[in-house]
């Protein structure tokens, strides 16, 4: 009898069995009749991961293959393993201490890699688990090694284990390689946090070293802006949807709580011993979160992108911000590739002629010059919502050229996206046509207007996203007497 066994790629198995396309298309795996998505995706997707990501139940592909006179291994493997993770989420969530949990997950799970957590919390999402409970399975599998002395590591038989995972973190890429530049910024934010934990561990910490920390500490904005908008979508393209979800909602939860921490402490010096507890808390979570990424999401890239892709994030990093790092290293290669690209966009501009209005024509160069005026953000959304065209003259969200041609939904935290999704939905179906939006944002008042566009049949066409900072705005009103 044919054997199939799922922990080999669709790729190995199609080259084995080439009359597993049409059974696999068939259960909804379309793209696999394509010889350019076999050839891409082919070598790093296994069947239960694509299963996953098509919503097809695995249970549903292994019952095909075996009408189809395969024999299936892997399966009752695979199907335990979850449920063991799924038990460890379920105790966490019932209040079991993590340390009781690490113990039990470090014995059944010792040779666990980053793929496979991955799978496993994309799987356990899809299912209907909460997000903050799948969160928590990421926590259990970061304390396997985070915080071990090098004797417990090899009490535990793990030393080889650690050792193939920093291979994996990317330790010999270039200076400037985007992945070497996250490592970097993390390595910078460690330090910071140095001074924040020895400061509460103080008898009488220091007010004013607190803040300042606190403030420096603000630059993980940029750092956590780069991993979400550059790294984790190009991640969803290749079905790794779970780390992405888990990652930016706690990522959200550290911004939130230092953004309260740091004004509670600027207004009274004195709030730094009543909060001091949450900051040391605050520090050690975000130390988790570091650990992490070098150690599930930093190998994940590795992994999957391509060099072109990596040349695409380096080129867009700059318009992220860096942080903790004062002087970035250059990566040859990036560096270009990026001018290749501006160089190649700047003859297009030049061919492209005139575009022809209703009320007179522009050149392209006319009309770009007058976007770079407006003191504002915009976003342009398809009807396919898709983010098409944007300009970032306001500075107020950092926008990457890589956004473009993506789902509007992959721009924004998970915990958003049911909300977006509800306003483009009105607008197609015209129950309204605008929306605005007052709220601060790092302490500045930011109008947020977001605008159906219809054609003259008055079909929909798109969204308009319009951010301005109203702070000069507020200046030029005298105050009320």
């Amino acid at each position: 009898m044919k054997k199939i066994d799922l922990n080999l790629t669709v790729g190995e198995l199609v080259n084995t069995y080439p009359e597993l396309r049409a059974i696999l298309a068939e259960l909804g795996f379309d793209k696999i009749m394509s010889p350019l998505a076999l050839k891409a995706m082919g070598n790093i997707m296994t069947l239960p991961r694509g299963a996953a990501v098509k919503g097809v139940p695995l249970e549903k592909v292994v019952a095909a293959l075996q009408a189809n006179d395969f024999m299936v291994v892997g399966y009752d493997e695979d199907e335990e393993r979850k449920a063991k993770l799924r038990s460890y989420i379920e105790r966490l969530s019932q209040g079991e201490a993590l340390e009781s949990v690490r113990a039990e997950f470090v014995s059944e799970f010792a040779s666990v890699s980053a793929l496979e957590i991955a799978t496993a919390e994309q799987e356990l999402i899809k299912s209907g688990v909460p997000l903050q409970h799948v969160q928590k399975l990421c926590d259990v599998h970061s304390a396997m090694f985070h915080g071990c002395t090098e004797t417990e590591v090899l009490k535990e038989g793990l030393k080889a284990q650690a050792a193939k995972m920093e291979d994996l973190a990317g330790s010999d890429l270039p200076a400037g390689h985007p992945l070497s530049l996250l490592r970097a910024e993390n390595e910078g934010m460690e330090k910071v946090l140095d001074i924040i934990t020895a400061q509460c561990e103080s008898g009488a910490p220091d007010a004013a070293v607190v803040v300042k920390a606190l403030v420096d500490f603000n630059g993980v904005r940029a750092h956590y802006a780069k991993k979400e908008e550059l790294l984790m979508p190009l991640l969803y393209n290749y079905g790794v949807t779970g780390p992405a979800q888990v990652m930016w909602g706690v990522d959200d939860e550290i911004k939130k709580e230092l953004g309260t921490l740091t004004r509670a402490i600027k207004e009274d010096a004195d709030n730094v011993m009543i909060y001091k507890g949450r900051i040391a808390a605050l520090a050690q979570r975000t130390r988790e979160m570091i650990y992490k990424e070098e150690r599930i999401l930093f190998p994940l890239c590795l992994r999957y992108f391509t060099a072109e892709e990596w040349k695409r994030i380096y080129r867009d990093f700059p318009e992220m911000g860096i942080a903790f790092v004062e002087k970035p290293p250059i990566w040859p290669e990036g560096e270009a590739w990026a001018e290749a690209e501006m160089a190649r966009v700047s003859e297009q501009e030049i061919l492209a002629g005139r575009i022809q209005l209703p009320t007179g024509e522009l050149t392209v160069k006319q009309l770009r010059a007058m976007f770079s005026l407006l003191p504002v953000d915009i976003t342009f959304i398809d009807e396919q919502d898709k983010l098409r065209f944007f300009i970032n003259e306001g500075n107020i969200f950092p926008r990457p050229k890589a956004a473009l041609g993506r789902e509007v939904y992959e721009c924004h935290p998970p915990q958003i996206v049911p909300v977006v999704r509800n306003l483009l939905a009105d607008f197609k179906a015209k129950k309204r046509d605008s929306l605005e939006v007052a709220r601060y944002i790092m302490g500045k008042p930011v109008m947020v207007k977001y605008m159906a566009v219809y054609d003259q049949a008055g079909s929909y066409i798109g969204t308009v996203e319009v951010v301005q900072d109203c702070s000069h705005i507020l200046a030029k009103f005298p105050p009320r007497i």
